[in-house]
């Protein structure tokens, strides 16, 4: 059953997986996918926004039926507690009575401890799942993952190289139709990379042609996607390194003196520049090679695994900063910022990023 043309196929079959590991893991209880067309009354809550369900789940439980509204996330690579939180925040709409419930390949017992204790509902291809409604509660966790065959296998623009593509796409508005090679070369991947990753956007439904021009249609679930995939995709290749700043000054990232010319302030500090709205306890620097010699003499860095300040390489070139519409050129681009700040789960830092995107991310025009 093709449950919407809105969502990826992998998604479509991560839930309908999840719905069969659910009616085996409880043995009494059925679980069926709905899409919008077969939930009587409710129009497809994402056909004019990029906010609401992918679909919707019904439960039969004990007599009972409940239809719970669902965001999929279909990839091998699970986010964390605070992106999925944030995620299931951002896409709640006053349309539906009841939680977002997140649904994805597998759940692991610390993930589930931790959206069982933001009270975020969870079901996975496994059979584990959180249910707390007044119908019913149902709390199964510790189901090994399943030996299936990956879901996401073909999504060329969520590999590491695609995602570097993606990120050029979201953060310079009109790249998405401009010549493939124009796109390589603001993305700083091979021209075989921006293919592969463009007929793989193209193929789920995110980038479309109109007329004779190609354009980003659900920005919101692009956005989404990239950041709840960066911790564990490209994060990972851009070699973080932690240290701790032998300096009087704590706020020695402020001076500009102190500061590579290319180096560039990523998470808590660039939140903070962006909005004065945190006091930033960590500093994150994104440097091309990682490398930001004036940094480490200035602020007097010596290597810490526990350190504060990490270290990353940056991942774009630096021609693309060219074409940011940025009030400070001394801090990467909001997008990264706000998945930086998502990612540390705090959920203070979760506010502030909220006030980011609705700034500067949303309101691109890709």
């Amino acid at each position: 059953m093709i449950l919407s043309d809105r969502i990826a196929s992998s998604d479509q079959r991560a839930l309908t997986l999840a719905c069969e590991a659910f009616s085996d893991a409880t043995q009494l209880y059925q679980a069926t996918p709905l899409s919008a067309s077969g939930r009587k009354g409710q129009a497809d809550a994402r056909t004019s926004t990029n906010d609401g369900p992918d679909a919707w789940i019904r439960f039969d439980v004990a007599g009972k039926h409940l239809v719970m509204p669902v965001v999929i996330e279909a990839s091998t690579s699970s986010p964390g507690a605070g992106v999925i939180v944030n995620r299931m925040h951002s896409r709640a709409t006053p349309e539906d009575d009841r939680p977002l419930m997140f649904v994805t390949q597998h759940v692991t017992p610390r993930l589930a401890d931790e959206l069982i204790t933001k009270r975020i509902p969870f079901l996975d291809t496994a059979g584990n799942v959180f249910l707390q409604t007044p119908e019913a509660t149902i709390m199964i966790v510790g189901r090994g993952k399943p030996t299936l065959q990956r879901l996401d296998q073909t999504s060329r623009s969520t590999t590491p190289k695609g995602m570097r593509v993606t990120f050029a796409l979201l953060t310079l508005p009109g790249l998405v139709g401009e010549p493939y090679r124009t796109i390589a070369d603001l993305s700083g991947v091979a021209l075989n990379t921006v293919n592969l990753a463009m007929d793989d956007l193209m193929d789920r439904g995110l980038v479309v042609v109109k007329g004779k021009n190609r354009v980003i249609v659900d920005h919101r679930r692009l956005v989404d996607d990239w950041v709840s995939l960066f911790p564990t995709r490209l994060r990972p290749k851009l070699s973080p390194r932690r240290f701790t700043s032998w300096t009087k000054d704590k706020d020695w990232w402020r001076n500009p003196e102190a500061l590579d010319p290319q180096a560039r302030l990523g998470g808590e500090v660039a939140a903070d520049i962006l909005t004065r709205k945190i006091k930033p306890a960590t500093v994150t620097v994104y440097a091309p090679g990682g490398l930001a010699p004036k940094m480490m003499s200035k602020a007097m860095l010596r290597p810490d695994e526990r350190g504060d300040v990490e270290v990353l390489e940056a991942f774009w070139p630096v021609e693309a900063e060219d074409r940011w519409d940025l009030p400070d050129r001394g801090v990467v681009h909001p997008l990264l910022v706000y998945a930086d700040l998502i990612m540390s789960g705090d959920d203070r830092n979760r506010e502030v990023a909220q006030a980011i995107y609705a700034r500067y991310v949303a309101n691109e025009n890709a």
